[in-house]
């Protein structure tokens, strides 16, 4: 029984997977023909942008583990909050990669990005849904959908990742200093992704009443990251139209 939860939940995850990978902006910017002009660019934002999606990732985790432990299921609580530290300072890697890449283009036409400028501004409108999600399930009756929304997420640097990594490093070289969050993710989400299967699996197995409950936050978190990568892509376009004929 507790394998045929897993297996519908993995069923029905199964066509919006499929959704966020025919996404329009995901199919471009995975596509081996993708623009080099138009990938740096949106390095660049989907960096600077992915800071406020990036920098709370330890203290949900946590957050949710706490609730998870007040709820009941201490081991998995235990389990979430000790997980949560391998996630601590990624946003520190997505801000170094910006400014690499801003480096980079000032160092070919000065004066065209100011980075600091751009990490200044206030999240993006994708970014809101994101958030909200997280904070909504740990905050509600099952902190432990958590578990859902990290294993969509992380899957992604295991399906998604390949592809766009093959990308910087064709535009950016091996040089992996302008990438070094998408590089690491690739990396150590296969790890990660493993981790969030197993707990799924035992949530599901011991309350098979939330599979509706994760298969909605998997779901959603899948929509909020594909919304995400396409507004970064609209905002690098838009950067693209400014940038001078001389240039």
């Amino acid at each position: 029984m507790s394998a045929e939860i897993f297996e519908r939940y993995e069923a029905e995850l199964a066509k919006h997977r499929e959704a966020f990978a025919a996404d329009e902006a995901v199919n471009l910017l995975t596509s081996p023909s993708c623009d080099e002009q138009m990938l740096v660019r949106w390095k660049l934002r989907y960096s600077v942008h992915g800071v406020a999606m990036t920098a709370p990732v330890e203290s949900w985790i946590a957050g949710a583990g706490e609730r998870v432990e007040q709820l009941g299921n201490e081991a998995l609580g235990k389990a979430l909050k000790a997980h949560s530290r391998a996630e601590a300072g990624h946003d520190r890697m997505m801000v170094a990669d910006a400014r690499a890449i801003a480096a980079r283009l000032n160092e070919e036409t000065p004066g065209t990005v100011d980075v600091e400028a751009l990490l200044a501004e206030p999240p993006l409108a994708s970014t809101v849904p994101y958030v909200e999600l997280h904070e909504r399930v740990i905050a509600g009756p099952n902190p432990q959908a958590q578990l859902a929304i990290e294993y969509e997420i992380e899957q992604l640097s295991v399906t998604m990742g390949p592809a766009l990594l093959s990308n910087c490093e064709r535009v950016f070289g091996k040089d992996s200093r302008f990438y070094s969050f998408l590089a690491e993710h690739v990396e150590l989400d296969a790890g990660h992704t493993a981790f969030n299967r197993r707990q799924l699996q035992r949530v599901l197995a011991d309350s098979p009443e939330a599979l509706a409950t994760m298969v909605e936050a998997g779901r959603t978190a899948l929509a909020c990251y594909a919304a995400f990568m396409a507004e970064c892509l609209r905002l690098a376009q838009d950067d693209l139209g400014k940038v001078p004929v001389s240039a």
